[in-house]
């Protein structure tokens, strides 16, 4: 009796002990979006008090896998997948709030650019592709912020983490695996889901690391070698393609990942499959279905694996270790800066960027925005940042790896119509960086509607407020002719020249982060071409001829956020210029040899304000509202007075035709411009304008024989005009594609119907 009473009570303790060290493994596949189902698979398990004592993941599974390393709940990571901030860093765009507005270069209508190496001086290298088809400068912030604090309790050991954790990256040069186990955990993820061809590799041990599911998309001997779990759970959203795919991210994906047994041995444990055939690699939208998906899925096997896993983790013990775990994270704040990849001068121009509080620290947040303020049209390429705790601070210390590339752009671009106005345009732009930074740029434009050329430099002062000196050097021509016809009761076209040849000094402020003021001086030389009737024989007609000899000061507030160039769908624009010119006019009749002359000085104040509201997730609803002070006089004659009148030019295709109706030395605008955008690149847009000039330009003929019409005021407000156009716009991201058709008011029966391929966009006038 007592020897059975020995053998019990041993065998007994052998199945407690047996019991409690029961440990489980989870092991996430790569897989990309559809790997949010690893998240329903967490959670099945965690409400139903499976344990989970390690887990190991490939690409999407590593970021998941990390996430619940470092304490993360399942419903914090489909939070994190839904928010805005996953959707811009996956995308590589930059969010409107942190775009640096103030060295924002002026839009330009390039749709096509490549990059000519400077570094070796026996060799000129031209780079016309990018890097990667995603921007990483989001990605490498994001990570760093994401797993900075984790990373920092670990003490790089991925072991020392809420859940001890393994990923797998790709070394394609040595054809293997890499598994990481400790290190940066920034790093190991970000090497982990590193799909070629999508994202920048991380470099290490001068080595370029991608995607872990090239050679290895579902750890399971991983997991067994690293930590030998009693039991495995296998979360597999990766396989073939049952067919083969003509969708180009299919195909990239086929072509990398190499064969991949997605099996956990019965004697090892259990697994779970997801055929997610129609969820795309980056439709992270669908998280919460797939997560769903997951989640029900796992219920399925949860009495199946309940016999297997007999140990238990409460979920309310299993939050209070997680409670624990985050408060015990040390803060996200930086002191010490250490900068690699530059010279002396170039590190104390990025550390002035930073601004510090009385303690000489700063916040992730105050470091965000100077990181993407360092980044705006910058030499500077990159910055890889690392967070390294300094134990004896208590802060984080900041490693920027910055990237450096001396070399110039070359842009290419214009415009393709079906009507007058096709354009050509070249650009030319160089950065340096040392102390200072500066821009140096050129542009050149030839068309049927412009040709010019504007020379632009820029140095940017480090004084205690940024500022910049801007100096540029423009010539521009413009013409009209056709049926963008001055006198609209004429059968024959009258041609209209204009050239402008203008130099002008520019200082420049930000206001806030989104805005800048701009404040200079300018001189000009404006000159008209033009007949003032069709009445004549234009094989021997002579032009009447304007010029003008202006000096202006000007200050000019700017606010824009208007998410494309042309035809936007979102954001807002806010512009405010006054102005005082002084100049003189001269004027040559065709019919005579005297010059005529005359002083002019006025004022001038015009705002812009537009502004892009959503309204449900297709239809946006867009307002703008234009409006012209001035106390400028009339000209020598109706025709010069209405050339150099301010124009009202809302629309692209009325920024190549002259409406003399749209033109007043002061007027009011308005406009409305719904749009219903079928998805992200594809949109239907209505714009409607209405135009009333304070007080209408008219002509007195006082001699029909020299056609020198006099100018004169028509009364207050007693003139309204009108414009609207219709468009399908495709808007990829090189060129913007558009088929139009529109309608003024005056002349009548004016209706145009076009298509433009590129972008209408001008170099700035004088006065504009």
């Amino acid at each position: 009796m007592k020897r059975r009473t020995v053998i019990l009570f041993l065998l007994i303790i052998g199945y407690v002990s047996a019991v409690f060290a029961q440990k489980t493994g989870l092991v996430l596949s790569g897989g990309g979006a559809r790997g949010a189902a690893h998240i329903g698979v967490i959670k099945a398990l965690e409400e139903n008090n499976i344990p989970i004592d390690y887990i190991a993941g490939t690409s999407i599974g590593a970021i998941v896998g990390s996430l619940y390393a470092m304490g993360y709940t399942p419903d914090e990571m489909l939070a994190l997948f839904l928010s805005e901030d996953f959707q811009y860093w996956q995308s590589g765009t930059i969010q409107d709030n942190y775009i640096y507005y103030f060295k924002k270069p002026a839009p330009t209508p390039e749709f096509m650019r490549f990059f000519i190496d400077l570094t070796d001086s026996l060799q000129v290298k031209t780079n016309i592709l990018p890097n990667s088809l995603i921007d990483p400068v989001q990605l490498n912030l994001a990570f760093m912020a994401l797993y900075a604090q984790a990373s920092a309790k670990s003490v790089w050991n991925f072991d020392n983490l809420f859940v001890p954790f393994r990923c797998v990256s790709s070394d394609i040069y040595n054809k293997k695996a890499v598994i990481w186990r400790n290190g940066n955990l920034s790093e190991a993820v970000r090497s982990s889901m590193t799909l070629p061809f999508f994202f920048n590799p991380i470099w290490k041990d001068g080595v370029p690391l991608f995607d872990g599911g090239i050679y290895d998309n579902f750890p399971v001997d991983v997991m067994k070698t690293e930590f030998h779990p009693d039991f495995i759970f296998g979360s597999a959203v990766s396989g073939k393609e049952k067919e083969p795919s003509g969708n180009l991210v299919k195909q990239m994906e086929a072509m990398v990942m190499q064969h991949t047994n997605y099996e956990v041995a019965e004697d090892d444990g259990l697994m779970i499959k997801f055929d997610l055939p129609n969820i795309s690699m980056l439709d992270f939208l669908s998280s919460e279905e797939l997560m769903e998906t997951g989640y029900r899925g796992t219920l399925a096997m949860i009495d199946a694996i309940k016999k297997r896993v007999t140990r238990e983790m409460p979920l309310a013990q299993l939050n209070e270790r997680r409670k624990q775990y985050k408060e015990s994270l040390p803060p996200l704040k930086f002191n010490n800066i250490y900068i690699s990849g530059v010279n002396e001068a170039q590190r104390k121009y990025i550390e002035d960027q930073l601004h510090r509080d009385i303690d000489n620290e700063f916040t992730i947040e105050e470091f965000r925005q100077a990181y993407f303020k360092i980044l705006t049209d910058s030499k500077i390429k990159e910055i890889i940042p690392h967070a390294v705790y300094n134990r004896r601070n208590r802060t984080m210390d900041l490693y920027l790896d910055v990237k450096i590339s001396d070399e110039a752009k070359v842009s290419i671009g214009g415009n393709i119509s079906s009507h007058q106005a096709n354009q050509l345009f070249l650009g030319v732009d160089y950065q340096a960086l040392s102390q200072y930074a500066s821009d140096l740029s050129a542009n050149f434009q030839m068309g049927n509607a412009f040709s010019g050329a504007l020379f632009n430099g820029r140095l940017y002062l480090q004084t205690r407020i940024p500022s910049y000196l801007n100096f540029e050097a423009g010539y521009s021509y413009r013409k009209f002719s056709e049926s963008q016809s001055l006198f609209y009761e004429d059968v024959l076209p009258v041609f209209i020249k204009q050239r402008e040849r203008f130099i002008n000094l520019k200082l420049g402020l930000p206001f806030m982060f989104h805005s800048k003021i701009e404040t200079g001086l300018a001189y000009g030389r404006l000159n008209d071409d033009y007949y003032q009737t069709s009445h004549i024989s234009f094989v021997d007609a002579k032009f009447d001829k304007s010029w003008y000899d202006l000096f202006q000061i000007f200050i000019r507030f700017e606010r824009n956020s208007l998410n494309d160039r042309q035809y936007p769908t979102g954001g807002r624009q806010q512009m405010l210029t006054a102005r005082f010119v002084t100049g003189n006019e001269s004027y040559l009749p065709h019919t005579q040899t005297l010059t005529q002359k005359d002083d002019h000085s006025w004022l001038q104040l015009k705002g812009r304000w537009i502004n892009y509201s959503e309204h449900g997730d297709k239809f946006k609803l867009g307002l703008m509202s234009e409006a012209v002070v001035s106390s400028k006089n009339l000209m020598s004659n109706y025709t010069a007075s209405i050339l150099q009148a301010p124009a009202f030019t809302p629309t692209p295709h009325s920024k190549v035709v002259f409406k003399e109706a749209f033109r007043s030395n002061e007027y009011i605008a308005a406009g409305v411009m719904p749009v219903y955008a079928f998805n992200k690149m594809f949109h239907f847009r209505t714009e409607l304008y209405g135009f009333m000039p304070v007080r209408r330009i008219r002509k007195e003929i006082v001699n029909s024989e020299i056609y020198a019409d006099k100018p004169y005021w028509e009364k207050s407000f007693r003139s309204f005009e009108y414009m609207g156009e219709m468009a399908f716009v495709f808007q990829l991201p090189f060129v913007s594609v558009s088929l139009f058709a529109n309608g003024y008011s005056h002349p009548k029966n004016d209706f145009n119907i076009g298509l433009n391929i590129g972008y209408l966009l001008f170099n700035s006038g004088f006065l504009e």
